[in-house]
């Protein structure tokens, strides 16, 4: 008999099941048009890489979509979706409904990626914190106050400070962070027919906040994990344990939500559910050898599959190496060929296991994945260079002044568009006359050839940060430094934090290059670099990974180094004082005051009689002290 949590899980499926075959007759018209089959399905995969320098890359992705229709139907996001909840997890989906958002993005990030180290991740990462982007419907007032609905329910929802994402930290930026919905990369370039979409997406209205300081924990993951179908009971999900997620090298978690091309001409669309949660183990750090395992990393191993997923794989990206058989040693391998993709250096080997088959899982027994170096240690790996990278660090010294500087590294052979955003708060008076720009260490006094646009948003105290995006050229092998001035504002005492004297975190910049297709840095691009193995990837897109085509060019994030401000800091130990000696004042006064008026004096006089006995008293005293000294004498 099987557990009691196996049991709901195959009773869900059924019902999942059952609902898709009594699904109208128009949408299994549509799906002939289209190689959809069904309205709603779950995906999970998990991408596993050798890095360089020993760690090991993990990625988790859980894909749900819903809602399928086609370009002579409606698309009006959530809002034409959501008859009824079955996969798709219903308290996202009501926030969506709730605050007309049209496509959402949330990062959870502690660390910072090594782009010199591991290259470009296979999926979009963010900078230390935590990083929200929203499409919301433009309904004139009503933006303002959606966003600031959602960020209170997302932060009721995954137990963080999104709240505190206020207008001092909000931004619209009008270059970076575009569509990554109908017109992502399946459809690069809008169709005529898209008439009702093209619309859509111009009455939309872009919100873009992070919190550079907040901390991810367990109690972000819980609620995250409850939104997946089989929960972390059983498929790939039961592989996410805490302590071994929070005890890695870089840990980053996100939600992506966002109306995305089912077809190459985007007539089937779907509303699609990416849940992601990227890591880097530090393999060499418990023992000093560079083997692991998969019960190694996460303590964990994979008994059976989550019966309501549509497809089920685990992905390994061989190390690429001129000599790999003699290399590493794999177990077990693949069942099936290991795919091969790219070209000459750009050739890139991929072991696919596809858990719902039973050569690979066999229920009771465990799917494991050992890999062995040879002598225990990489070999004649090729070496990583990001094409673009990027850093950003403060000048000057003292507590009054400083300078931004910006280094921006091209190391491809070819020319690159990129640009940048920077979010700079309103404590920082920017002096936009003192921007300048270097190129290989020599100031360029005319630099319209490398800036072709600049839009600045001048800060408002305590309203709104300063803004400056960036249009960039960046010549082949180049190094390019931008440098720019500005004031530190003395705060009130009270906008301090509690640790003032550790200064404020200022957030990290984002720069968005747009490169050729190189499966050796930027793997997949983007949120579809598994949609070849779900079984839904455009025709176009699967073309492009099968012939290795460069010539596509895909955009490519990369985030700098989060800052630390020293602002100008009172000394916060005279309050105290000041309240300390106030406090013994008032005490001795008012006790003082409050004793004299509570206390009731009377004058007591005694009477003449008693005064009387008093004196005789005395004086027969002293007479008799007289006698006896008398006696005395005459003895």
């Amino acid at each position: 008999m099987p557990s009691s949590p196996s049991r709901i899980l195959w009773f869900s499926a059924a019902l999942v099941l059952a609902l898709s075959a009594a699904a109208p007759a128009s949408a299994q018209q549509s799906s002939s048009a289209s190689e959809l089959t069904t309205p709603e399905a779950f995906h999970e995969e998990l991408v596993l890489k050798p890095l360089n320098d020993g760690s090991v890359y993990s990625h988790f992705q859980f894909t749900t979509h819903v809602g399928t229709t086609i370009d002579e139907e409606p698309f009006n996001g959530a809002d034409s979706i959501f008859s009824h909840y079955s996969l798709f997890p219903r308290s996202v989906g009501q926030i969506l409904q709730e605050f007309e958002v049209n496509e959402l993005h949330l990062t959870f990030t502690q660390g910072r990626w090594h782009y010199d180290d591991w290259g470009y991740p296979l999926a979009p990462s963010a900078g230390t914190g935590v990083e929200l982007s929203a499409w919301l419907k433009d309904d004139r007032k009503q933006v303002n106050a959606n966003w600031k609905g959602l960020t209170n329910s997302l932060a009721g929802l995954f137990c963080a400070s999104l709240n505190f994402i206020d207008d001092t930290i909000t931004i619209e930026p009008k270059l970076s962070f575009r569509h990554e919905g109908l017109y992502n990369v399946h459809s690069a370039t809008p169709p005529t027919s898209q008439k009702n979409s093209t619309s859509g997406s111009a009455s939309q209205k872009l919100r873009y906040g992070s919190l550079p300081h907040e901390n991810v924990c367990t109690e972000n993951l819980t609620p995250w994990i409850k939104l997946l179908p089989c929960k972390s009971k059983a498929g790939i999900a039961s592989l996410l344990k805490s302590h071994k997620l929070f005890d890695t090298r870089f840990y980053s978690m996100a939600i992506h939500v966002r109306p995305v091309c089912e077809d190459e001409e985007c007539r089937v669309k779907s509303l699609e559910l990416v849940q992601s949660i990227t890591t880097v183990f530090d393999a060499v750090r418990n023992d000093g050898s560079y083997d692991w395992s998969m019960s190694g990393l996460f303590e964990r191993e994979i008994r059976d599959t989550c019966p309501l997923a549509t497809s089920s794989k685990v992905v390994l990206h061989l190390p690429q190496t001129t000599e790999y058989q003699a290399q590493y040693e794999l177990v077990p391998y693949p069942p099936n060929d290991v795919l091969s993709y790219g070209s000459d250096e750009n050739k890139e080997l991929i072991a696919v296991y596809d858990l719902k088959s039973p050569e690979v899982l066999s229920p009771p027994e465990p799917f494991q994945i050992s890999f062995k170096w040879d002598n225990t240690r990489p070999k004649m790996l090729r070496q990583l260079i990001p094409g673009v990278l990027t850093h950003r660090y403060f000048t000057g010294y003292g507590q009054e002044r400083g300078g931004l500087s910006i280094e921006v590294h091209n190391n491809n052979l070819e020319d690159v568009k990129a640009i940048y955003l920077d979010t700079l708060p309103w404590f920082l008076k920017i002096y936009l006359h003192t921007f300048s720009v270097q190129l290989n260490g020599k100031e360029l006094p005319n630099y319209n050839e490398i800036v072709k646009k600049m839009l600045y948003q001048p800060a408002v105290d305590r309203g709104r940060p300063a803004v400056l995006e960036l249009g960039l050229i960046l010549p082949a092998q180049s190094v390019l430094k931008f440098t720019i001035s500005f004031d530190k504002v003395f705060l009130k005492y009270t906008e301090h934090p509690p640790d003032a004297n550790r200064g404020f975190d200022v957030g990290y910049a984002v720069l968005t290059a747009y490169m050729p297709r190189d499966r050796g840095q930027i793997g997949y691009g983007g949120l579809d670099h598994l949609r070849n193995y779900q079984g839904r990837g455009a025709d176009q897109v699967q073309h492009q990974l099968e012939a290795g085509d460069n010539n596509q060019l895909e955009s490519v994030r990369v985030y700098t180094e989060t800052l630390l401000l020293s602002l100008p800091t009172p000394d916060f130990s005279m309050p105290y004082n000041v309240i300390t000696l106030t406090c013994t004042v008032i005490s001795l006064f008012f006790g003082t005051i409050f004793n004299m008026m509570t206390r009731s004096l009377e004058v007591v006089e005694q009477a003449s009689g008693k005064k009387k006995d008093a004196k005789g008293k005395e004086k027969a005293f002293v007479d008799q002290q007289e006698e006896q000294n008398n006696t005395s004498k005459d003895d």
